[in-house]
């Protein structure tokens, strides 16, 4: 993984009209491994499954959701992932202390910003309102199935695209559809297993994100012609 930049918030005059900013949810905006835990660990007392520890869920999880539940050795996926979202619903998210004043800098610099997440549409949107984050997004895609066409249906939107995410999938789908690929750390997967797949750039913090945005703007030509191709 390319050393974390330690950029706080926004360089003067940096501008944004031209980018399109896309987070994941949980894990990355919103620090829930311990709420994912539990909901986990609610789903596999049910089935009489063994319960995972806050280690074991970090190095075991992947999406999508049925094939991390699967691999736990639930037998009923789907009915699985309804009670995962459920559980998860019934707590609420601890936001990221940065976050929103990172949202509030971006959108003020013009960028368009959004969310695509796995998790059900239902959960994010509550998370959303309860956050207090209402009105800071341009776009919300939730309970999506596959996360590299959910963020090639916003690609055209900008010229320039970056996703921020906390697992090796949402890299894998960033390049997939055509953004830069952010890794954020804290989140539902270690920062090893996100070193592993070499993100075009690593932060801890979320309001370190405007200054990589810059960083990597500096660094990565615009398209041809203002479009993504």
């Amino acid at each position: 993984m390319p050393p974390t930049e330690h950029h706080s918030l926004a360089p003067p005059r940096l501008d944004l009209t031209d980018t399109l900013v896309l987070f994941d949810w949980n894990g990355t905006l919103v620090a829930d491994t311990d709420r994912a835990v539990r909901a986990t660990n609610a789903v596999l007392a049910h089935r009489g499954l063994p319960r995972l520890s806050a280690t074991a869920f970090r190095s075991s999880w992947k999406l999508p959701l049925s094939a991390f539940l699967g691999g736990l050795g639930v037998a009923d996926a789907d009915a699985a992932e309804r009670h995962w979202n459920r559980a998860l619903a019934t707590e609420p998210a601890p936001l990221r202390p940065d976050a929103h004043p990172t949202l509030d800098t971006l959108r003020a610099r013009g960028a368009r910003v959004g969310v695509v997440s796995a998790a059900g549409a239902q959960a994010v949107t509550d998370d959303i309102r309860h956050t207090g984050l209402d009105g800071r997004f341009d776009v919300v895609l939730a309970g999506v199935p596959a996360k590299t066409s959910a963020l090639l249906s916003q690609r055209p939107t900008r010229a320039r695209a970056y996703y921020v995410g906390d697992t090796e999938y949402d890299i894998h789908c960033a390049r997939a559809a055509g953004y830069l690929a952010v890794a954020i750390t804290g989140g539902y997967r270690p920062a090893d297993a996100l070193a592993a797949v070499r993100p075009d750039a690593a932060v801890d913090r979320l309001d370190q994100l405007p200054g990589v945005i810059a960083a990597l703007r500096a660094k990565t030509p615009a398209p041809i012609g203002g479009t993504p191709a």
